[in-house]
């Protein structure tokens, strides 16, 4: 399963016990996970806004998923998802999300996100 950072997030702001940890444990329990590298900076800038050392929380992270590079291939598919969400009228689909999606798809995995810019797409799985 491939992990949009709200999912990220939403794993670092909620505790083990909580549901909306356990909503997100049903699709990513006993399987790989995978986010892209310029995922890095997002939840690294995450990290720095509350006050928490990006460096540690990341190397943690790295232990448990698998980082997805980035190539030429990607990009071009990113622009490429942009540019016809866009097209459907989801204003808010931005550049970065067409390259997590794009990713998530070079690796033939599903995005799991919390964000309703995906929900018209069949490949992720959005929850609240």
């Amino acid at each position: 399963m491939f992990l949009d950072t709200s999912i990220i997030i939403e794993i670092f702001r909620n505790d083990k016990d909580s549901k909306k940890f356990q909503d997100i444990y049903i699709y990513i329990k006993d399987k790989p996970i995978f986010i892209s590298i310029v995922q890095i900076g997002e939840i690294a800038d995450w990290c720095l806004k509350n006050h928490i050392d990006p460096e540690k929380r990341i190397n943690k992270l790295k232990q448990i998923l698998n980082i997805i590079p980035l190539n030429e291939n990607i990009c071009y598919e990113a622009a490429h998802i942009k540019y016809t969400e866009r097209k459907k009228g989801v204003t808010k689909f931005v550049l970065l999300d067409g390259i997590v999606l794009a990713s998530a798809r070079s690796i033939h995995q599903r995005l799991l996100t919390t964000d309703s810019d995906f929900r018209t797409l069949s490949d992720a799985v959005v929850i609240r």
